[in-house]
């Protein structure tokens, strides 16, 4: 019985870490309300809330070395920070495993990850996972990539899960620049 049962929850689990890779999207009307971000990029530049307001979105996609889909969108995320920029739009990767579960930097993830967005060519900025991030954003993930739309007041607007494509990055975000407008 007792084998039944692990093989059961081992079964689960196995299926919901697959589900991961899909794509879902969730409808608007969470909040980060409040949400006050104080950390840096990779580079050790700081990055705050005020980069919030500067935009009329700011996409945070939230990703790890590890997680091959994530590794796989960098180059159109990065195409889709190129085109979006006289939109007021703007990308933000998140690293999550950058950082230990003690909130210590991890070298050897930092390292790995510059060297697969050198490979990517990514510009926009990736920065280091802080308390806000972690509240806000990675304790409520279900699966790698997660990504969060933002608005300037700092409202989480919608939120997908799952890797994309270019066309289908494009095709999300200008839903939801609509729905701003709206």
């Amino acid at each position: 019985m007792k084998k039944a049962t692990l093989l059961l929850v081992l079964i689960l689990f196995v299926g919901l870490c697959a589900a991961g890779c899909g794509k879902n999207e969730e409808p608007a009307g969470e909040t980060a309300s409040g949400l006050d971000i104080d950390t840096t990029t990779l580079s050790g530049d700081a990055f705050t809330s005020a980069e919030l307001s500067a935009n009329r979105l700011t996409v945070f996609n939230v990703w790890a070395t590890w997680c091959s889909p994530c590794v796989a969108e960098l180059p159109h995320l990065q195409k889709v920070s190129e085109a979006f920029q006289n939109e007021g739009v703007a990308i933000v990767g998140v690293l999550q495993d950058a950082v230990t579960d003690r909130g210590e930097k991890d070298p050897d993830a930092i390292e790995a990850a510059n060297i697969l967005l050198e490979d990517a060519g990514v510009k926009y900025p990736v920065i280091l996972p802080d308390d806000a991030l972690q509240q806000n954003f990675i304790r409520t993930m279900m699966s790698f990539p997660t990504t969060f739309f933002v608005d300037a007041e700092g409202n989480v607007v919608s939120r997908v899960e799952g890797a994309r494509d270019y066309e289908d990055w494009s095709k999300l975000i200008r839903e939801v620049l609509e729905g701003l407008d709206a």
